[in-house]
């Protein structure tokens, strides 16, 4: 399924003035509720089918414990200037999108991409 048909929750843990993500497929917890809890935001994506993009461990572990859950990107990148980070999901994001169809996580680490079922 290509990138436009998913959309896209961004956590409040990454840029919102981040270039790539400026489409309308890509919507802000910073925009719905800045101080939305990790279990408020899970259940807010859920409802409305958005995929969490996120870098927080929180996402990953309720991932693994919930039998209902949303789709999740985890990003393990570390710390990346924008321009770093903007190349990466330039090269990577239409790989990363891929695996979505198939897992309900998709860890994304520097050079690998671990899809989960």
């Amino acid at each position: 399924m290509p990138s436009e048909e998913y959309k896209f929750l961004i956590d409040v843990n990454l840029p919102k003035q981040f270039s790539f993500f400026n489409k309308s497929n890509f919507h802000f917890v910073a925009d719905i509720d800045p101080r939305m809890s990790d279990t408020k935001l899970w259940e807010y994506a859920l409802k409305n089918n958005l995929v969490i993009v996120t870098k927080d461990t929180d996402f990953y572990n309720l991932s693994i414990s919930s039998v209902n859950k949303p789709k999740v990107i985890y990003l393990q990148l570390g710390n990346m200037k924008i321009p770093e980070l903007h190349e990466f999901f330039e090269k990577n994001w239409s790989g990363i999108v891929h695996h979505l169809s198939e897992s309900s996580m998709i860890i994304v680490q520097r050079d690998k991409i671990i899809s989960i079922k």
